[in-house]
């Protein structure tokens, strides 16, 4: 079957007649396809970040959840080797910012400096998007309070209390809508996200906490 797309997919800055841009489409597909992560606030000092870990036996496992700086994580969902290079260049950001203002990037500052290279893949000549969408969680660092920001491929960003990356994630995040409220005990945010992530990816048996890299992250 014809698709009206391909005229124009070949430049990441080409727009289609409706609006779109195919490259940038492309690259979210590839990111949904990518192992599925799951971040949520539990209260305002408390953070659960989860990602699958897709497993083999002849590999050993890498870790999904990416420690940047202190007390600040990220998780990606999507292409690797586009997952690395963001990673790498997240710690790179990182430290520039203790360099020149002596002190911890926020996660905001991270979010808006990592779209703006996201954003940058979208528009100029003899680049592609990354293959790859991001959750960064950490706390600010006047307030104390947590903070977790979704970093879409083309380098959109915002701030939530929960949501999803990768494999399933539509069907996530509409379960987390449902389901999810702040201030719900570690050990029930930990069941909510097992069940909601195994009825996105359709196992006939829940997930348990040896399929899933989980992590909870506090203030102190």
């Amino acid at each position: 079957m014809y698709d009206s797309r391909a005229p124009y997919d070949k430049s990441a800055a080409m727009w289609s007649p409706d609006g779109e841009l195919v490259q940038l489409s492309y690259a979210r597909k590839a990111s949904e396809r990518g192992a599925a992560a799951v971040g949520m606030i539990i209260d305002k000092k408390t953070i659960l970040l989860a990602g699958e870990t897709l497993y083999d036996p002849l590999v050993v496992r890498p870790d999904k959840i990416q420690e940047i700086d202190e007390k600040l994580f990220l998780v990606a969902s999507g292409l690797s080797t586009d997952s690395n290079l963001l990673i790498g260049q997240s710690r790179i950001l990182a430290q520039q910012h203790r360099l020149i203002y002596g002190e911890k990037i926020s996660v905001r500052a991270l979010a808006q400096r990592l779209g703006d290279l996201m954003a940058r893949h979208t528009i100029q000549g003899g680049l592609r998007p990354f293959g790859t969408a991001l959750l960064l969680a950490g706390f600010n660092p006047v307030t104390n309070d947590a903070e977790l920001f979704f970093v879409d491929n083309g380098g959109s960003y915002f701030a939530v209390n929960a949501y999803a990356a990768g494999s399933g994630n539509e069907r996530v995040i509409e379960s987390l809508r449902k389901e999810y409220k702040v201030g719900l005990p570690i050990e029930n945010a930990k069941k909510l996200i097992l069940q909601t992530v195994s009825s996105a990816l359709g196992k006939k048996e829940t997930l348990t906490e040896k399929d899933l890299e989980i992590r909870i992250l506090t203030v102190e």
